[in-house]
This record gives C-alpha cells, structure tokens and sequence, in this order.
C-alpha cells in the first residue's frame, strides 16, 4: 500500500508540469476514432466474501496483465459525459504469491472501457467491464470455490488516467470474478479486489 501512495504521488508531481492539450484539433486526433495504443495493468489483488457467508479461501496475488485498445467512436456526447468508447483486450497472469505460487493465466477478449475526456484537463475518469478466460492452477488452492483448471473471468472496475503529449499513467480498481459457470462442481467462484498501476505507450 506504501509502494502504491508512494508511485500515486509521483505520478501526480509528473503530470503536474504538463500543460493540457493546446488545442482542440490536438486534443481530437490523439483522441480520435480507430486510434490504438497498448499498456499494462500492474498491481496487487485479494479475494474476499461475495457474497457474504461462505468463509472463501483468502488469496493474495500480483496482477500483471499487459492489453490493447482502439477507439471505436471518436469523441462523443457533450458536458460532464464526453468521451470515447474503446474495445480492450488484454492477457496476463495473477500468481498467488502468498499460496505458494499458484498461477492463473488469462485472456480477455470481450472487453470495453469508457474514459470521459475533456481538453481542459490532463487525467480523465474511465469505466471497465467485460469477460474472457483462464488456465491454471487456482483450482489446487480453492477446492470449494472452482472445480476445474479451466474458468471464466469477468471484469467490472473504474480507474483514473493522467496523460503527458506522449503516453499515460493510470490508477485502477478493478472486481475480479473466477469460476467455470457449471461446467464442474463445487462452483461458487472467487471474488477479488484488483489495485493496480497503468501505463499506456
């Protein structure tokens, strides 16, 4: 947590010196439709009870999921709303490292996030959500939560990007679902919270 308000205030102090976009022709084609640009989340995660009453296993875990993402609308809508529609796919891995190192492999294919832009300001709040899978061995850790090696993921988080000329930084949360819809029982899931750093270049 130290590590994470220590990265948040230089990232704050970086952004600080930038001015925001110089005009609006600039500020459009950086944030134009059919734009594209890859990142990498970073970060920490722990499951936790959802819904509350079934004691699940609790799994700490580091997050590293690089992705891609392209605009699909350009900008759109008008006042606090305006902003773009991106398509996001990413892949990665969450290895329990307080578990003895189990891994969970993931790609996430179907995924959209909505990032609400203004050119008078350098950051810009966004929304995240969307579904994909997974391989591994988590299964071996939480043998009341998942069944089986193969899952499903799904994904629903908010986060805050601060833009330079060149590339951005971000802060992320994210809710981070595991479980194989019925292909195999015991099948409650696990549910965890995901904080994470972002860069986009």
């Amino acid at each position: 947590m130290r590590f994470l308000l220590f990265a948040a205030a230089v990232f704050f102090l970086t952004f600080s010196t930038d001015l925001p976009f110089a005009d609006a022709e600039t500020f459009s084609k950086r944030f134009g439709k059919g734009s594209n640009d890859f990142g990498a989340q970073i970060g920490w995660g722990h499951t936790f009870d959802l819904p509350t009453g079934r004691d699940r296993i609790n799994i700490g875990f580091l997050y590293f999921f690089p992705n891609w993402q392209k605009n699909l609308t350009g900008l759109i809508g008008e006042g606090w709303y305006r902003g773009a529609l991106y398509y996001h796919a990413e892949a990665g891995f969450a290895n329990a490292v307080d578990r003895g190192g189990n891994w969970l492999w993931g790609f996430s294919p179907l995924m959209a996030q909505y990032k609400f832009l203004s050119p008078n300001r350098k950051w810009a709040p966004n929304i995240l959500a969307g579904a994909g899978f997974s391989y591994g061995d988590w299964n071996d850790l939480a043998t009341r939560e998942i069944a089986t090696e193969f899952e499903f993921l799904l994904h629903i988080g908010a986060g805050i990007e601060f833009y330079n000329q060149n590339n951005a930084w971000s802060l992320n949360y994210r809710l981070f679902h595991v479980s194989n819809a019925g292909i195999e029982f015991p099948n409650i899931g696990l549910n965890a919270h995901v904080f994470s750093l972002g860069m986009r270049f």
